[in-house]
């Protein structure tokens, strides 16, 4: 089972992506985003990778205390996912699900089979709003502006 991103402000989108993963595999391979790869595509400037990490690692221990996981910091949209023969499905929100797709065809181009892809819906707020971490940081900088 492997998943990836980069995992800056966690919320429940995350959470329902991170326990899909460990409701599926009993080893999860979850892909982190470098600092230098997320500065790339990010319209913010990113949390440390250690910050990440080390909050991703304490929501993991909440959701599957048991789970073996293993994290790898990632330079690519593609990670290990590619290379590693071993993985059999890959879990992604339905906005990332065409980079898994990239990321079987990948695998096909080099001898490996596809995984299985596991597509899970969206969350949203209680407004509709489709929650990631860019909407949570506009949100919080609106509401600073607000006046009181």
């Amino acid at each position: 089972m492997v998943l990836g991103g980069t995992f800056d402000t966690l919320h429940a989108g995350h959470v329902k992506l991170l326990a899909t993963a460990t409701l599926i595999g009993d080893k999860i391979l979850i892909g982190l985003t470098s600092d230098a790869f997320a500065s790339t595509y990010k319209q913010y400037r990113v949390r440390p990778f250690s910050a990440r990490l080390a909050n991703l690692r304490n929501l993991l221990s909440l959701i599957a205390p048991d789970k073996d996981v293993v994290y790898a910091e990632i330079n690519d949209p593609h990670g290990p996912a590619v290379a590693d023969p071993r993985l059999e499905a890959i879990v992604a929100s339905i906005e990332t699900a065409p980079r898994a797709l990239e990321i079987n065809d990948e695998r096909a181009k080099r001898g490996l089979r596809p995984m299985e892809l596991v597509v899970i819906s969206t969350v949203r707020d209680g407004y509709g709003h489709v929650l990631s971490s860019t909407y949570i940081r506009r949100a919080l900088e609106h509401m600073r502006l607000e006046p009181k």
